[in-house]
């Protein structure tokens, strides 16, 4: 038995039991609900259900493919993409740099394939989106509004898009090609950057003025009519973050951290959030009345809802368990290789005598390496018996990781994709992996300064993110009740890991984890 609004003729486990429990929350004044769901358990038909019920709704998602999958399996939803995604009618470029933006239009814009989606997309009562395209559009520009609930797929990445859209980074190549007579300074104090931003601020502000006056001196859809655009753009969108990052640092509101680099192009600098619970509200939620919040790995629920300021009265927490037979999805420990800081080096080695030994096992079987690092990766690229070595698939960069991944779907050999980047958002099923490797626990980089800030603060965020990123690498190759894949651990210290986090891993996860 199925309500109208449920798009499918029959139920999975769970996935009705879910739904009701997610409504009565809603019906008892809870303004969010976190449903915490492991892969196959219908995360999306969940989703959808409950926004047909709501008679308007955002359904935000991580990526691009995952929005191109709920519109191919739900018709009723209209599909909306950042404006690079649309090609302008009137200059050879897309809708991003456009002359729209400077206001000026011609009667080719009537059919903008930028704004016909939009248009679309406003007037429909289920809009899907990626989390940038989100943030940026609703808060920054015009159109959409308030909608009766907003779902958020893949939540467990809420609070690293909020991250990726408050910061705010200068570079001196920047703003050389920005016209900018400013460069950044030498600098040790991390306060000074904060007044170096501040005396920025009005260098850019002229500078978007000089920008606005030579767009409208050129022609409409000229090359350095699209050039001044863009520049403009970046000078504008950049104030607009340096501006926010100078008031919740001097009102109290945000602690920021600031990452400065140098490289052969000049020098470079962050300013990073600690916590970006502060603007949640605002940038995050505001835009839905009620908040439907979907993950495979919320783990820690009190950690999670303050990661993104939720207080935990107003939430409702729901746990879907894993209906996929244990038999099919074995997590096999074999501490290998010691490979923290100090002994990574000289245990490489014995890493990739542990690989070779997984590779032999499969022979005939595709699979999927996760490394954690490009180092490790390229280390076992090159250190690999050839004969194993053939058999790999891998990208030294983020720039040749579609191309990696397509060229492992789509070969009939038995390919090994060999990745430190693609733990989640992949779907590995059935024979595209029957065995995988998680080379390492993967730790986040307490060298990035926002990271060993937020973990000074609050140290079971970081051990939370560190189980985060193991659980999701996990459920890549099984991904349907009659799926099968084995999972194989090789870090040394896995099992004391496996042992400290037991508390914070679901339990679907610790129940496949063999006995030693």
């Amino acid at each position: 038995m199925t309500t109208s609004a449920f798009p499918y003729r029959e139920y999975r486990p769970g996935q009705k039991e879910a739904i009701d429990a997610a409504r009565d929350a809603f019906s008892a004044g809870k303004r969010f609900v976190v449903i915490e769901a492991p892969t196959g358990s219908g995360k999306s038909g969940i989703a959808v259900t409950l926004a047909r019920e709501s008679g308007s709704a955002y359904i935000v998602t991580a990526q691009k493919l995952l929005q191109e999958q709920y519109v191919a399996d739900f018709r009723d939803l209209a599909l909306m993409k950042g404006r690079a995604n649309y090609p302008c009618l009137i200059a050879p470029t897309h809708a991003a740099a456009a002359p729209c933006l400077a206001g000026r239009k011609l009667p080719e814009c009537e059919d903008c394939p930028y704004f016909t989606a939009k248009d679309v997309a406003i007037a429909a009562q289920g809009t899907t989106m990626n989390y940038a395209y989100y943030l940026a559009e609703l808060n920054w520009s015009g159109g959409f509004g308030e909608r009766e609930l907003l779902v958020l797929d893949e939540a467990h990445n809420a609070e690293a898009a909020l991250m990726s859209f408050v910061q705010a980074t200068v570079s001196d190549q920047a703003l050389a090609g920005a016209g900018a007579q400013l460069r950044l300074p030498q600098l040790t104090d991390g306060e000074g950057w904060f007044d170096w931003a501040e005396e920025l601020l009005p260098h850019l502000d002229r500078r978007a003025g000089d920008l606005e006056e030579r767009i409208h001196e050129v022609p409409i859809a000229s090359e350095i009519g699209i050039a001044h655009l863009r520049t403009r753009q970046w000078i504008e969108s950049t104030a607009r973050r340096l501006h926010e990052v100078i008031s919740s640092r001097d009102d109290g509101s945000t602690d920021w951290v600031v990452d400065a680099t140098r490289n052969r192009e000049g020098q470079s600098v962050t300013f990073k959030p600690v916590r970006v619970s502060a603007f949640a509200h605002d940038a995050l939620f505001r835009h839905g009345r009620r908040v439907l919040m979907l993950s495979a790995t919320i783990l820690d629920p009190d950690t999670y809802l303050s990661s993104l300021g939720i207080d935990s009265e107003d939430a409702e927490v729901i746990t879907v368990p894993s209906h996929f037979p244990v038999a099919n999805r074995p997590i096999r420990v074999r501490p290998s290789a010691r490979l923290t800081r100090h002994y990574l080096e000289q245990e490489l080695p014995l890493l990739t005598e542990a690989v070779n030994r997984v590779m032999e096992e499969h022979p005939g079987e595709k699979g999927v390496i996760h490394t954690h690092s490009y180092r490790i990766a390229a280390w076992l690229h090159r250190n690999l018996p050839a004969l194993q070595r053939d058999r790999i698939v891998t990208h030294t960069d983020s720039s040749g990781r579609d191309a990696a991944l397509y060229q492992h779907m789509s070969s009939p050999d038995a390919t090994v994709l060999l990745t430190p980047s693609m733990t989640e958002g992949i779907d590995l099923a059935d024979d595209l992996s029957r065995w995988q490797i998680i080379c390492k626990i993967p730790y986040a980089n307490l060298g990035d300064a926002q990271v060993r800030a937020r973990m000074e603060q609050d140290p079971q965020w970081y051990d939370w993110r560190t189980c985060l990123s193991v659980v999701q690498a996990y459920g890549r190759s099984v991904r349907g009740h009659d799926d099968y894949a084995v999972t194989y651990l090789l870090d040394a210290d896995f099992p004391k890991f496996l042992r400290r986090q037991s508390g914070r891993l679901p339990e679907w996860f610790r129940e496949a984890v063999e006995p030693d």
